[in-house]
């Protein structure tokens, strides 16, 4: 097999503003030891005005989106690094307005979205979303079944599998799509999931986590499918209703809301009973130790829960999207040479 070539871009270099944050270091080691993230911005292509990782995965790889000089305005590319390198893996064929990632595996396969734009209405855009893949270095779109409209890419497994979800036949609720790896260019449609599904994660074992979007009203409820069979989620005490945001390692991470619609972030154990997590308005993503991601209930900070323990709270100039099993916090910074620019940086704890 010929090895995959990947171009190499020329790099805008800029220092990103100094925001280093001591914490306890994120382990399943019971004697953790102080550790300090700092920020350390990522290589882009010449002319990028901003950008931002979205996806973190093992071995050094990460993906994101960064704003590249288009035909008028700025257009939005996908792109993937490995280490210190950056491959501007480019726009969706067909749908190149708009792009996002929301997912990478180890091998370098990102996920995401495109947008179409498809007409307008009283001076309006309307448009509509393809679901990608990148390969060898560039995107493609992925199948979608006769009549399905509005698909998105979600999430890859280790081994290449693809999640979305989309409207089809029920133009009223979302349907869940599957792209099998080891069946390049077909696309099925799974069995056993909730009536509105909106994937929001798949962790190792297989296990799909969701949430359902059931009736008119917006009502929601978490569940977690695997092998064709849906399990609804604890619902958390004073909630009536409840989402997800990410699962690794049996450990959910997501929100309730009240009745009144107040809300408050959640965690679900392997065990599968909710917890508050305190200080917490929401969560964003969990690691493979148990590391989450959310933002705190008073100032809204970006904040890191080891379980239900606050260990670390970044600075407003860390906008921080996803977590990687190393504890690595993918995301985007202020940059000391351009007080407005945003540009891809990743946090280590060191």
């Amino acid at each position: 097999m010929k090895p995959m070539r990947r171009a190499v871009m020329p790099v805008v270099s800029a220092v990103v503003a100094a925001a280093a944050v001591t914490a306890v270091a994120p382990s399943a080691q019971a004697d953790a030891q102080a550790c300090t993230y700092r920020p350390s911005q990522l290589p882009v292509p010449g002319g990028t005005t901003a950008g931002a990782v979205t996806a973190v995965a093992g071995g050094g790889i990460s993906a994101g989106q960064i704003e590249l000089p288009g035909s008028g305005d700025s257009q939005t590319h996908a792109a993937l690094w490995t280490g210190d390198t950056v491959t501007d893996l480019g726009t969706v064929p067909g749908a190149d307005v708009a792009l996002g990632v929301n997912d990478v595996n180890s091998a370098g396969v990102a996920v995401g979205y495109g947008w179409e734009l498809t007409g307008s209405s009283d001076g309006f855009p309307i448009g509509e979303n393809h679901p990608f893949r990148s390969r060898d270095g560039k995107l493609e779109q992925l199948p979608v079944p006769a009549g399905a409209f509005n698909v998105v890419a979600r999430a890859v497994t280790a081994n290449g599998d693809v999640y979305g979800d989309g409207f089809g036949d029920d133009i009223n609720h979302r349907t869940v799509y599957y792209w099998p790896a080891d069946k390049p260019g077909t696309v099925t449609t799974p069995a056993g999931f909730p009536v509105g599904s909106r994937v929001e994660g798949v962790d190792t074992d297989g296990t799909v986590a969701v949430t359902a979007v059931s009736d008119i009203k917006g009502t929601t409820r978490a569940y977690l499918w695997k092998g064709g069979v849906a399990t609804a989620l604890a619902m958390p005490a004073g909630a009536t209703n409840s989402t997800i945001s990410a699962i690794s390692n049996g450990t959910v991470v997501g929100d309730g809301r009240t009745a009144d619609f107040d809300r408050f972030a959640v965690v679900w154990g392997k065990d599968g009973q909710a917890t508050k997590l305190p200080d917490a308005f929401g969560t964003s993503d969990v690691n493979s130790s148990g590391l989450i991601l959310g933002t705190s209930a008073g100032a809204r900070a970006t904040t890191l829960w080891q379980g239900t323990s606050t260990v670390a709270t970044l600075s407003d100039d860390a906008k921080v999207y996803t977590v990687g099993d190393d504890a690595t916090l993918g995301g985007s910074n202020l940059t000391s040479s351009a007080p407005t620019l945003r540009l891809p940086t990743l946090w280590r704890c060191s």
